[in-house]
């Protein structure tokens, strides 16, 4: 494979995974529990969080970061499963 043909992919791959950020900007993902509710898009940016107990806010902030850790892990997880789907088989001889 010549230069050219590996410029040519990287680029392929660069507008692929465009695509696929696009995509996760409109995915919504939830994490909830008795005291609150989390979503997130799929880039882990977080779009909302409600209040769903207010009875004592050192449990509630303890909620809140619980349920904020794993809607962000659930978001990493489709994120590396959707990239990892756009760069499957592009470079079979490179270390990574």
């Amino acid at each position: 494979m010549g230069f050219f043909d590996q410029m040519k992919q990287l680029t392929d791959m660069k507008q692929k995974m465009d695509e696929v950020k696009k995509k996760l900007d409109v995915l919504e993902i939830n994490a909830e529990n008795d005291w609150v509710k989390v979503t997130v898009n799929g880039n882990r940016r977080i779009k909302n969080i409600s209040i769903l107990k207010a009875d004592d806010t050192v449990v509630l902030e303890g909620k809140i970061q619980a349920a904020t850790n794993e809607a962000l892990d659930k978001a990493e997880t489709l994120l590396q499963t959707e990239f990892a789907s756009v760069t499957k088989g592009m470079f079979p001889n490179m270390p990574f």
